[in-house]
């Protein structure tokens, strides 16, 4: 959440909370800490509404066939196989024998080498837990479901708060 925004509503929150008339015999801490609270609980609630419609517009893009991003490394073992297929097509319409045969199987020699090593850094880079790419849809829920998560832990330390203050 936008921090212009956050004090917007933590003011706004904390308005209505001492507007409200709350018992004289609360301390101000007490009353900061339950406008604090409802301040983070405005905030979860819009948190999950912008979950739910990145959540909605993530299942429609795929619905649709909207590709998601691929890793480099994916997309250069996606290539090298369609190059691998076309070389084995050209070896299947030449004549046996002729140069250009022993020039495709070259090709194809050069091409199957460069896959396997584009393999290999694939594996290599998943194994180090090199992150993929991922969809700009998959990217924005991630993002609201860690700020949901924050606004969730500041609510729970805003009870925290609001209990250690009645207590005194």
């Amino acid at each position: 959440m936008k921090p212009v925004y956050r004090a917007s509503a933590i003011a706004v929150a904390a308005v209505f909370a001492f507007a409200a008339g709350t018992a004289a015999a609360q301390s101000p801490a007490a009353k900061e800490d339950k406008a604090q609270m409802k301040a983070d609980q405005s905030a979860v609630a819009r948190e999950k509404a912008q979950l739910k419609a990145d959540q909605k517009a993530m299942k429609a893009d795929s619905k649709e066939g909207k590709m998601a991003a691929e890793s480099k490394d994916a997309e250069k073992v996606y290539k090298d196989k369609q190059a691998v297929k076309g070389e084995k097509k050209d070896i299947a319409g030449d004549k046996a024998g002729s140069q250009q045969m022993k020039s495709d199987k070259a090709a194809l020699k050069r091409e199957e080498t460069q896959m396997k090593a584009d393999q290999k850094a694939m594996k290599a880079d998943t194994k180090e837990g090199k992150m993929a790419a991922e969809s700009k849809d998959a990217e924005k829920v991630y993002k609201d479901q860690q700020a949901v998560k924050g606004q969730q832990k500041d609510i729970a330390a805003d009870k925290a708060n609001l209990k250690a203050d009645q207590k005194k």
